[in-house]
């Protein structure tokens, strides 16, 4: 099983950009499950209110695998992405640059509404 471990922005991008982020990972890995590291569902709880985008993505990751970590925020999505063997699926360039440096695999979004395994 391929695991995609999503961080804050990866879940708020289908709302966003209106892609069908499911199909998207399918086209590019075939099977695969997404992990959702538990500090980013803090996170988006904590934007929900105010932001319709963070509400949808709320939602979707509360129907995805949701995980335990010892760290919160990117560190969180780096260490479960290193325990899992899975790739780290995000558009924010620092998060990249990290997990690059780990050799992790990354998952972001390319021409407005594509996802690309960099």
């Amino acid at each position: 099983m391929i695991f995609v471990i999503a961080d804050t922005n990866a879940l708020i991008a289908p709302f966003k950009q209106k892609f069908n982020i499911d199909a998207e990972l399918s086209r590019i890995l075939g099977d695969y499950k997404i992990l959702v590291p538990r500090p980013i569902i803090g996170e988006l709880e904590r934007l929900a209110p105010k932001n319709m985008n963070a509400k949808g993505a709320l939602k979707l990751a509360l129907t995805k695998e949701i995980r335990s970590t010892k760290k919160a925020g990117d560190a969180a999505v780096l260490e479960l992405a290193e325990s899992a063997g899975g790739y780290v699926m995000t558009n924010d360039m620092e998060l990249i640059g990290k997990a690059r440096k780990l050799g992790l695999r990354v998952i972001r979004m390319r021409e407005g509404c594509r996802l690309d395994i960099m």
